[in-house]
């Protein structure tokens, strides 16, 4: 069966196929902040970033808002 002719296929795959495109550039920027996380944890554990007390916001801060937003949305 061709659904290429009945316009309301037409019509929601061309949304369906923009909402795959905007969830993989999504995808690929949460892997992305996952590698930064990971490589920050790593440089932490040994000891080349170092925490300086009178720091207020360090690296580690502006690397869990994100997660903290998610998480204070849910």
């Amino acid at each position: 069966v061709n659904f290429t002719f009945i316009p309301i296929f037409r019509f929601h795959m061309g949304y369906y196929n923009k909402l795959k495109k905007i969830l993989s550039y999504i995808n690929f920027l949460f892997g992305i902040y996952l590698w930064i996380l990971i490589i920050y944890a790593f440089f932490r554990m040994t000891g080349l970033i170092k925490r300086i007390p009178m720091q207020e916001h360090g690296l580690g801060y502006y690397l869990s808002l994100p997660i903290e937003s998610i998480l204070k949305f849910f």
